[in-house]
């Protein structure tokens, strides 16, 4: 299996996402054909796979309960906002790659657990409310809205030790399984979204609708992985010869 593309967020994310995308799929005869056989009932499986992943990893590692609705619908707008801060940042601070990364958290990052997720998610909230940023950031569209929506959704959780694993007999193993099977999953669903882009491009705009049912520019949320380009050098003039 390709192991290039791998979820930068947590696991809920894809699982709910997935959910909505092998819908749309299932519900478009046109998908399917442009895809192996069997492979929307490959990837329900590896939905179910690691849902079942996710309560066995809990039970190894003695986490809390699985997340309630109103949480799964909150880490889906807190990593909205979390992108949408970042977005923001790197029209507002174009080329400070330091600060985008340490304080935006821009680029990608290898832990996806959710105590990790919200660490992250507290380090951007920090800087957007910050003093010394959100003047500038204003200046580039953000207003105070996106800022309590962000508060909101991250609200909707405790402090992020609180999710932090904690390692007991097996967990190691059941976490190696549980990532192998969510790249799994990802890979398959970005397989169906590019089918789903093939065949219901944007060059028509009657696709619109069919388009939002694939996810299609809103998954997978952008974790910050471009920065924004630094501006190019000025040249450097040539020196004048001097005069004979």
């Amino acid at each position: 299996m390709n192991n290039n593309h791998r979820p930068h967020f947590p696991v809920a994310i894809l699982v709910h996402n997935g959910d909505l995308i092998l819908s749309a799929a299932n519900n478009h005869a046109e998908i399917p054909k442009r895809l192996p056989d069997g492979y929307l009932t490959e990837t329900d499986g590896l939905l179910t796979k690691v849902t079942a992943d996710i309560s066995g990893q809990k039970t190894a590692k003695g986490e809390l309960g699985p997340l309630t609705k109103q949480q799964t619908d909150s880490l889906v707008t807190l990593h909205h906002c979390m992108s949408q801060a970042r977005k923001t940042a790197k029209l507002a601070f174009p080329g400070q790659t330091v600060k985008l990364h340490q304080e935006f958290q821009t680029g990608a990052h290898d832990q996806n657990d959710l105590a990790s997720f919200l660490g992250r998610a507290d380090i951007v909230l920090g800087s957007v409310k910050s003093d010394k940023n959100l003047p500038t950031l204003k200046l580039k569209g953000w207003t105070d809205a996106e800022t309590t929506a962000f508060l909101t959704a991250r609200d909707a959780f405790g402090p992020a030790e609180q999710y932090r694993e904690k390692s007991v007999a097996g967990a190691k193993d059941t976490t190696a399984q549980k990532n192998a099977d969510a790249a799994a999953l990802y890979e398959h669903i970005l397989t169906i979204q590019n089918a789903a882009d093939l065949h219901f491009p944007t060059t028509d705009s009657a696709n619109a609708g069919v388009r939002d049912e694939f996810r299609l520019g809103i998954f997978p949320p952008d974790h910050g992985g471009n920065h924004a380009p630094a501006p190019a050098p000025t040249p450097t003039p040539a020196p004048t010869p001097p005069a004979n």
